[in-house]
């Protein structure tokens, strides 16, 4: 343990001026050509997880046309950087209203068009999502933790109906996506991090053809076996 808390250090040490400074270059190119700023985003997150040593592996493809609302499992802080490697274009996202907080970070958020979402406040959710929805109109990918909050034992936890009511209310389909190996990397209840293999699992588009017969409840059912499905975690 002595070592991984060690190894943390130097790695805290180094995460924050090349979170910094690749922060800063992906700001440039969305000020000067939005579009450089969706094919960089992809290096310069493996660039920041490495300080990590951590080089993620994408297992499957993400279609190449459409538009999508990305669901993933929420297991760590690196899932904000992890998330980027997975959509092909333009994306944004549904994220907590606190991370606009942070300087820096808070100017990357903006540059996608993301929305801030309070959690414990029923009708700033609702219009959280109705401005989600705004988005994927401008043929965006959405992405969403639909748990809502990182685990803290390692499962998923209850998913949250807001991003459902999203997909049936724009008709677009979803597309879940597993992350294996950031919880053992760093759990939130855990300052130390511990480098561990991470894979990310693209799965099977949920088209909306099966959302009628599916239902609210139904969908929400289908996306958790399979987020449980590509996370290996037992039902």
């Amino acid at each position: 343990m002595l070592k991984f808390k060690f190894l943390s250090i130097i790695s805290y040490i180094l995460f924050f001026p090349v979170f910094f400074i690749s922060s800063l270059i992906l700001i440039l190119f969305g000020i000067i050509y939005l579009p450089t700023f969706y094919v960089m985003d992809k290096f310069f997150c493996r660039l920041i997880m490495s300080t990590f040593f951590l080089w993620p592996k994408v297992q499957g493809k993400f279609p190449a046309e459409g538009t999508y609302i990305i669901m993933m499992n929420h297991s760590s802080f690196i899932d904000a950087f992890i998330f980027p490697l997975v959509p092909r274009g333009c994306y944004s996202g549904v994220t907590a209203a606190s991370n606009f907080k942070i300087p820096v970070f808070s100017s990357l958020l903006r540059r996608i068009q993301a929305i801030p979402i309070e959690r414990n406040n029923l009708r700033s959710a609702i219009n959280s999502i109705k401005r989600a929805e705004a988005v994927l109109m401008q043929e965006i990918h959405i992405g969403i933790l639909p748990e809502g909050t990182r685990t803290l034992n390692g499962n998923m936890g209850p998913l949250k109906k807001g991003g459902f009511h999203m997909a049936i209310n724009t008709g677009t389909p979803i597309i879940p996506v597993g992350i294996l190996g950031a919880f053992d990397f760093k759990p939130k209840t855990r300052w130390w991090i511990k480098p561990a293999p991470i894979t990310i699992k693209i799965g099977k588009i949920i088209n909306t053809d099966s959302y009628e017969n599916l239902g609210l409840d139904g969908l929400i059912s289908l996306v958790e076996h399979r987020l449980k499905d590509l996370t290996g975690e037992s039902l």
